[in-house]
């Protein structure tokens, strides 16, 4: 008997980079994969970097088309409209947490959830209290896999470090955005305005790159910017895209490490991405836009890989001398970013396949 695993791609498009190459990987193993997606953008996704995934495309009952990237169906209605997908399986994979609803729901019925996190960041919705309804989880490194086990949300036998799968899915080539040799800044502040540093300093950052020949600029905020957060970033980049300035509110490029990968220079706050960025050691700024005391605060570990601002002038000052000053932060940045993201001798989603794989073996067919 073929084991079924549903892969429930219902949050926002971003999320399925994580969960893309260990399903690939199951399905050249012999295993039954069936994506069911919830946009267009999620199957655009699928074909362009997976393509024999294409074929176990499931649209789900409730799903939007020619949306912005950032929007995406409220995740209940699809779990309870698509529930007959969610029956037909014998597990699920999925980067993200409302599917631990049927958990409750369906009881015994329910099939069996696995999570891979989209994404290795410090925040500490990092180590939410639902991961602990997963039967296994599979994470990027050793720091979230002692803070999930340190905490009590999940056991270190349903716990795996298999690195970070969306490394694997990655083209060979990065567009080259700026047609001169000037240092990219890549701004990228988060879509929480309680943590995030663009309703504080964003218009003055905007301002001061408008006025500084010396680099260009990428604003790509987080891809689930909304409200007035995001009708600010729509005025700016209407008022300011133009030569050395690119605004980018929601695109593949913003989502698929082109930026990050691109980018000399990364000025943010607490997004995940910063661990993308890193993959190579390269400068970073942070903004402090909440005044907060972070020195000995885990969830804001990043910021010791770069010099932290606490006024929009500072930023500017800051990326001023980042290149400069990054031989300060390096060490720490190589340290840190190997405990995100662990180095492992065979590719991310194989080590996430396989331990998918035997893990249905065991779970599936006992006795």
């Amino acid at each position: 008997m073929t084991a079924r695993l549903l892969v429930l791609a219902i949050g926002e498009a971003h999320q399925l980079f994580h969960v893309l190459g260990p399903a690939l990987h199951l399905h050249r193993m012999g295993i039954q994969v069936n994506c069911m997606v919830s946009t267009h953008w999620h199957e655009k996704i699928i074909w362009s970097y997976a393509p024999e995934l294409g074929p176990g495309i499931i649209r789900s009952p409730v799903m939007f088309r020619n949306q912005p990237l950032h929007k995406c169906p409220p995740r209940l209605l699809n779990l309870l409209f698509g529930l007959q997908a969610v029956l037909d399986c014998d597990a699920i994979l999925t980067p993200e947490r409302t599917s631990t609803l049927l958990r409750r729901v369906l009881g015994k019925r329910c099939p069996k959830l696995i999570h891979i996190p989209h994404g290795a960041g410090d925040r500490a919705k990092s180590y939410d209290s639902r991961i602990g309804m997963f039967d296994l989880v599979l994470v990027a490194g050793s720091k979230d896999r002692d803070m999930l086990v340190h905490r009590g949300i999940v056991s270190g036998e349903k716990c795996h470090v298999v690195g970070y799968c969306k490394f694997d899915l990655l083209p060979v080539d990065v567009p080259d955005y700026f047609d001169n040799e000037l240092p990219t800044v890549l701004y990228n502040p988060h879509f929480d305005d309680r943590l995030s540093s663009w309703p504080a300093f964003g218009e003055a950052i905007i301002k001061a790159f408008s006025r500084n020949a010396g680099m260009n600029l990428i604003c790509a905020p987080h891809v689930r910017m909304r409200g007035r957060s995001r009708q600010l970033f729509d005025r700016l980049a209407s008022q300011y895209a133009g030569a050395g300035m690119r605004f980018d509110g929601g695109s593949l490029d913003s989502i698929n490490m082109n930026y990050t990968r691109y980018a000399d220079i990364y000025l943010g706050d607490v997004s995940s991405q910063v661990y993308e960025f890193l993959r190579v050691p390269k400068p970073c700024v942070f903004a402090n836009a909440h005044a907060v005391d972070w020195q000995a605060d885990e969830h804001y570990r990043h910021w010791h890989y770069g010099e932290v601002a606490n006024t929009a002038e500072e930023v500017m000052a800051r990326v001023a001398s980042a290149i400069e000053d990054h031989q300060d932060y390096a060490p720490a940045q190589t340290q840190g970013f190997g405990s995100a993201i662990e180095e492992t001798a065979s590719s991310p989603s194989r080590n996430a396949a396989s331990a998918i794989h035997d893990f249905l073996s065991r779970e599936l067919y006992k006795g």
